[in-house]
């Protein structure tokens, strides 16, 4: 048995915010490689200056440098896996039809689409979702059991602050590079952004605003598109 974490955040997830996408991550680390990713994290942030959380919305121009090598650190590592979930034309789900009615059952069908795939019931995971507001634990009780059900998988699942884990702060940059190339409501106009997507786009040999193959694992995205859309 191999003991897994999965961090995980989304962007533009909220029913009524004025963006036309929503978009999940997950961030997958084995148990084992966990603090040598960790220590990686805090030797570049020390080695580029950088104590700041890392959020795609505070992005720092100056610090392109340091997101670079951030990316590179990821990709140069074994055993590291990150899935995000983009559902496009957000504003025309259709709830009442699909969904009893719901948003929030919407929300933990995505959640289940981006993380059936890390999950294996040999294997053992506990799952990290960033303090959103009071509902968290409910929120996690019902992924866990969504999960446990669907995957037949040992999961726990855990609210923290996104301040506490690197590694969710990681899954927020790669979320918000994949949500801000695929948003058709914005323009793309700011310089670090375009220079963090384009680099993302390098590494992966791709776009992001592309769906990958189901079997790619080092960064796969997942592209849904509503019925009627």
């Amino acid at each position: 048995m191999t003991a897994y974490k999965i961090f995980c955040d989304e962007s533009c997830h909220l029913e009524h915010d004025k963006a036309d996408v929503m978009v999940l991550g997950a961030l997958l680390v084995p148990e084992a490689k966990l603090e040598q990713l960790n220590r990686k994290i805090k030797f570049l942030r020390h080695q580029h200056n950088y104590h700041n959380e890392i959020k795609w919305t505070k992005l720092h121009s100056q610090q392109f440098e340091f997101y670079k090598a951030l990316i590179d650190a990821y990709f140069e590592g074994s055993d590291f896996n990150f899935k995000a979930t983009v559902v496009l034309n957000k504003r025309k789900l259709n709830h009442e039809a699909f969904n009893r009615g719901g948003h929030n059952e919407f929300y933990y069908k995505m959640f289940y689409y981006t993380l059936r795939d890390f999950l294996k019931p040999e294997n053992q995971y506990k799952i990290y979702l960033d303090y959103m507001d009071t509902l968290g634990s409910e929120k996690a009780k019902k992924l866990t059991d969504v999960l446990q059900v669907g995957t037949n998988s040992k999961v726990d699942t855990y609210i923290i602050h996104s301040y506490e884990a690197q590694l969710i702060q990681l899954c927020d940059l790669f979320i918000g590079a994949v949500a801000y190339k695929n948003r058709t409501d914005i323009e793309m106009k700011s310089d670090i952004k375009k220079r963090i997507v384009a680099y993302l786009e390098e590494k992966i040999d791709g776009g992001l605003d592309y769906a990958t193959p189901q079997w790619e694992e080092k960064f796969n995205i997942f592209r849904f598109l509503p019925r009627g859309c």
